[in-house]
């Protein structure tokens, strides 16, 4: 850490630890910057948080953000099913922690000063903050999914429908934010209403629109392009982080590193409650198959009744494990995924839940792999998905276009340049 302190910075995530762990990297970066850095988020990350040797001021129990709802077992359509899902998770994810979000946030301001809050795009605990009169220190949303805003250029969000480019969306936003949307949108004026706030001039997937700037952690080649894209959008690229000056390898993976082909399969850190769906019907897929399957579980590993060719562990360091893997299949993740196109990985995904399908979508619409379309696929449609990735090498080729982008970008630098900018032009909001 520098010796003179820069300005004061709050780095804001919500109880979802894909989005912590990125923002405290982000964090660890601004105080060693020289800036001085408290972060507001669940306290189930205060090792991690005192780990970065950041402060923490912990949310309170109503911010937690509950596990996505389980798609249904019954068939009914593919996008009635999605918008169910979908304006389930707008309410619990977005809407539900708002107040007690704020309340956590406002604590914090009470204190001293603040420069900059950097607030997780599932962090509307900020809102209260851009709807309010008075002064107020500069907004950054950091995107830690993929860009919710709504453009003629792109289908909605939720819909998980890749754009076509001679179609107009505007209408199509109409409808989908006057009809679909409008229970939610009422759901979050009220919520804003609780902390004295204004109403939002804005749908709730376009609330970034409100704050300063909008930090994406992705490069453009993984994003749909917009000709309406706002100027206060940055492309600044993935947060990356792994830590493998620790990792200890496990006993099997000698046989890994020998072995012809490699796959790996996550269904991720948060909705892995029901494993069978995805890294289940993997192991059964390629049991037998002349390659290794690599499960990480994100839990404990339960049990030992693994096929001969398939090992798991419950976290293994991506910086140790993907320089040796030919496949990757995945719940849709959306910083595990550009962490496997950052190796030039071909993906398979399989998501349907939270921000999953559109990262699905964009994994087909870019070529770097393809998309079940589905949360649960059967064995046969994964076996046959892997078996076209392996054989088509224009998969391949696709991740590393987007792989030489994603290591090219200096997420960490670009960042910190646009938070000095700010605290050396304090008090211009209000």
């Amino acid at each position: 850490m520098k010796d003179v302190t820069l300005g004061r910075i709050v780095v804001a995530a919500s109880s979802l630890s894909g989005h912590v762990l990125p923002m405290l990297r982000i964090g660890a970066h601004l105080q060693e910057e020289g800036h001085d850095v408290t972060v507001v988020s669940a306290p189930e990350f205060r090792d991690d948080v005192e780990r970065a040797r950041l402060r923490l001021v912990p949310l309170g129990p109503a911010a937690h953000v509950p596990p996505p709802s389980q798609p249904p077992r019954v068939p009914i359509p593919r996008l009635l099913r999605r918008l169910l899902l979908g304006l389930a998770e707008l309410e619990s994810t977005f809407v539900s922690p708002l107040a007690a979000q704020y309340d956590a946030l406002e604590r914090v301001l009470a204190e001293d000063s603040v420069d900059v809050v950097l607030a997780d795009l599932t962090f509307t605990g900020v809102l209260p903050l851009l709807l309010k009169d008075g002064p107020r220190p500069s907004v950054f949303v950091v995107g830690v999914g993929p860009i919710t805003l709504s453009s003629t250029d792109t289908p909605p969000f939720g819909m998980a429908w890749a754009p076509r480019p001679d179609m107009d969306y505007e209408g199509v936003h109409r409808v989908v934010q006057g009809i679909f949307l409008r229970g939610v949108h009422k759901s979050l004026n009220r919520a804003l209403g609780t902390r004295g706030a204004r109403p939002s001039p804005v749908s709730l997937v376009d609330w970034p629109r409100l704050a300063d700037r909008l930090l994406q952690l992705t490069v453009p080649a993984f994003e749909y392009p917009r000709r309406d894209l706002p100027e206060t959008v940055d492309f600044v690229g993935p947060v990356l982080s792994d830590n493998v000056a620790t990792f200890d390898p496990p006993d099997w993976w000698p046989e890994m590193l020998s072995a012809r082909t490699v796959v790996h399969v996550t269904q991720g850190t948060f909705d892995n409650h029901d494993q069978d769906r995805l890294i289940g019907s993997t192991l059964t897929a390629l049991e037998g198959a002349d390659a290794v399957v690599v499960a990480t579980t994100g839990r404990p590993v339960e049990g030992t009744d693994l096929p001969p060719n398939a090992f798991a562990a419950e976290w293994l360091p991506y910086s140790a494990l993907l320089s040796h893997v030919d496949v990757m299949i995945t719940n849709g993740g959306y910083g595990g995924v550009q962490h496997a196109l950052r190796y030039g990985i071909p993906l398979i995904v399989a998501g349907e839940t939270s921000d999953k399908a559109e990262v699905a979508a964009r994994i087909a619409y870019t070529g770097v792999g393809v998309n079940l379309g589905t949360a649960a696929p059967s064995p046969a449609r994964i076996r046959t998905a892997v078996d076209e990735v392996l054989a088509t090498s224009d998969y391949r080729a696709a991740a590393q276009r987007v792989g030489a982008d994603i290591a090219e970008s200096r997420a960490l630098d670009r960042i910190g340049q646009w938070v000095s900018s700010a605290t050396r032009t304090p008090g211009v909001h209000k």
